[in-house]
Protein backbone atom coordinates (compact mmCIF):
# COMPACT_ATOMS: atom_id res chain seq x y z
CA UNK A 1 0.00 0.00 0.00
CA UNK A 2 2.83 2.43 0.81
CA UNK A 3 4.29 2.81 -2.69
CA UNK A 4 0.87 2.70 -4.39
CA UNK A 5 -0.43 5.46 -2.13
CA UNK A 6 2.73 7.53 -2.65
CA UNK A 7 2.62 7.19 -6.46
CA UNK A 8 -1.00 8.36 -6.54
CA UNK A 9 0.15 11.92 -5.81
CA UNK A 10 3.01 12.21 -8.28
CA UNK A 11 2.66 14.16 -11.53
CA UNK A 12 2.65 12.25 -14.78
CA UNK A 13 5.32 12.96 -17.38
CA UNK A 14 2.75 14.81 -19.49
CA UNK A 15 1.57 16.93 -16.55
CA UNK A 16 5.20 17.86 -15.90
CA UNK A 17 5.68 18.80 -19.56
CA UNK A 18 2.58 20.99 -19.51
CA UNK A 19 3.65 22.63 -16.24
CA UNK A 20 7.16 23.35 -17.56
CA UNK A 21 5.70 25.06 -20.64
CA UNK A 22 3.17 26.92 -18.54
CA UNK A 23 5.87 28.47 -16.33
CA UNK A 24 7.60 29.58 -19.55
CA UNK A 25 4.52 31.78 -20.16
CA UNK A 26 3.22 29.60 -22.99
CA UNK A 27 -0.50 29.86 -23.67
CA UNK A 28 -2.85 26.90 -23.57
CA UNK A 29 -2.98 27.04 -27.37
CA UNK A 30 0.84 27.11 -27.65
CA UNK A 31 1.18 24.13 -25.30
CA UNK A 32 -1.49 22.16 -27.17
CA UNK A 33 0.22 22.76 -30.51
CA UNK A 34 3.68 21.93 -29.18
CA UNK A 35 2.56 18.68 -27.52
CA UNK A 36 0.07 17.71 -30.26
CA UNK A 37 -2.87 17.55 -27.85
CA UNK A 38 -6.12 19.50 -27.58
CA UNK A 39 -6.46 22.69 -25.57
CA UNK A 40 -9.03 20.89 -23.39
CA UNK A 41 -6.44 18.24 -22.55
CA UNK A 42 -3.96 20.97 -21.64
CA UNK A 43 -6.55 22.52 -19.32
CA UNK A 44 -7.18 19.10 -17.74
CA UNK A 45 -3.46 18.66 -17.08
CA UNK A 46 -3.24 22.16 -15.57
CA UNK A 47 -6.20 21.34 -13.33
CA UNK A 48 -4.52 18.10 -12.20
CA UNK A 49 -1.31 19.99 -11.37
CA UNK A 50 -3.30 22.53 -9.34
CA UNK A 51 -5.09 19.74 -7.45
CA UNK A 52 -1.71 18.11 -6.79
CA UNK A 53 -0.36 21.40 -5.40
CA UNK A 54 -3.44 21.95 -3.22
CA UNK A 55 -3.19 18.41 -1.84
CA UNK A 56 0.51 18.82 -1.04
CA UNK A 57 -0.08 22.15 0.72
CA UNK A 58 -2.83 20.65 2.87
CA UNK A 59 -0.67 17.62 3.63
CA UNK A 60 2.24 19.85 4.72
CA UNK A 61 -0.06 21.90 6.99
CA UNK A 62 -1.29 18.70 8.68
CA UNK A 63 2.26 17.42 9.22
CA UNK A 64 3.35 20.71 10.81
Amino acid sequence: MGSDHKNKFLLTNREREVFELLVQDKTTKDIAQQLFISEKTVRNHISNVMCFETHNNKKQMIVK
